[in-house]
């Protein structure tokens, strides 16, 4: 009798994890449909002998201009974790925040709107996994808060947008979309504003222990940190754009300013519809709906976005990858070996 209460206890323990599993592969399958699906229509509308073609004519310097410009991208990424790390934990070598930032990218490539990333705090060895983790929300929503206030001004003025909205909603909308930066600039300056919101929401959450060390993260950030994070995010935000320039350049010449108010746009609709892997599909399609109102040909577009893809997303996971089969010690091994010891 008792072992078969012992059995009935082990199954409904074994329920919940099941379910979840469950649930993870549905999201999982959702999401690789949704990227082949998009693919699939933007190559049939583009016409696969058009792709062909623009690759084949493609002006390869500035290619290889994109792709150099890459390494500048992940440093400012780099340099931003590194900088708001400090804030709270010392003496961790620069090594290993390139590591934690490349094995980050590996685990964003299989989550929609790249939220795994958040994997990146278990390839540091820090006293609170949970502090680390609210560090990395500051830092991955400081781009997001950019593009988030940037992005619906992009929008708003996009080539016949504001003609598709009735006259009497175009001056409150202009407002809006010219207030929405200076919540960025009040995120910067002003990191409590964060954990304010995240103290409120804490409070429907029974387990408070646990989201209040996460939100502690925020005591020990200063201005310091948060003005320079701040400054590193509009660099990499320019550096992203300049390779969005030259990748569309390579097929089709257009002038920065077009290329840039375009991705702006781009960036915000991948932001506000985290939907297929790694964003993959999204950004293609939101590119060549914006580049048309620009007349330029829906080819360049999906290439250059696609290209784009490949060098700031693809190769950063492929290199994550390769120093994560290296680690000695992985972060799974890490996190086993780790348990009982540190605090989580």
């Amino acid at each position: 009798m008792k072992h078969s209460t012992e059995n009935m206890g082990e199954s409904i323990q074994s329920a919940p994890k099941n379910n979840n599993m469950r649930a993870k592969w549905i999201i999982a399958g959702v999401k690789v449909t949704v990227t082949v699906v998009l693919i699939v229509v933007l190559v049939r509308y583009i016409e696969v002998a058009k792709i062909r073609q623009a690759l084949s004519n493609a002006n390869y310097y500035f290619i290889v201009a994109a792709i150099l410009l890459m390494p500048l991208n992940l440093y400012l990424q780099a340099e931003r974790w590194k900088l708001l790390v400090s804030s709270e934990f010392e003496g961790i070598k620069t090594s290993r925040f390139w590591v934690s930032l490349l094995g980050g990218f590996v685990f964003g490539m299989i989550t929609p709107g790249r939220v795994g990333e958040i994997g990146r705090v278990f390839l540091l060895r820090v006293k609170s996994r949970l502090r680390l983790s609210g560090l990395h929300v500051y830092d991955k929503m400081l781009l997001v808060m950019l593009i988030g206030s940037t992005g619906p001004i992009a929008l708003f003025l996009m080539p016949g947008f504001k003609e598709a909205l009735p006259g009497s909603m175009i001056p409150g909308i202009g407002i809006l979309v010219t207030i929405l930066p200076f919540i960025f600039i009040g995120f910067v300056a002003y990191p409590r504003i964060l954990k304010s919101v995240l103290m409120g929401i804490q409070l429907v959450f029974p387990a408070k222990t646990r989201v209040l060390e996460f939100i502690s993260a925020f005591d020990k950030l200063e201005v310091r940190h948060t003005v320079g994070a701040g400054l590193l995010t509009l660099v990499q935000l320019f550096v992203i754009l300049s390779q969005f320039y030259l990748c569309t350049m390579a097929f089709q010449t257009v002038h920065w300013v077009t290329a840039a108010h375009t991705y702006i746009s781009v960036l915000f609709v991948k932001t506000v519809l985290p939907v297929s892997l790694g964003s993959l599909g999204i950004g293609e399609w939101a590119s060549v709906s914006f580049y048309q109102r620009y007349d330029i040909a829906s080819e360049t577009a999906f290439s250059a976005s696609l290209l784009l893809f490949a060098i700031n997303v693809m190769a950063p996971a492929l290199a994550g990858l390769v120093i994560l089969l290296r680690q000695k010690n992985s972060v799974f091994l890490y996190s086993r070996s780790s348990k009982g010891r540190v605090a989580a």
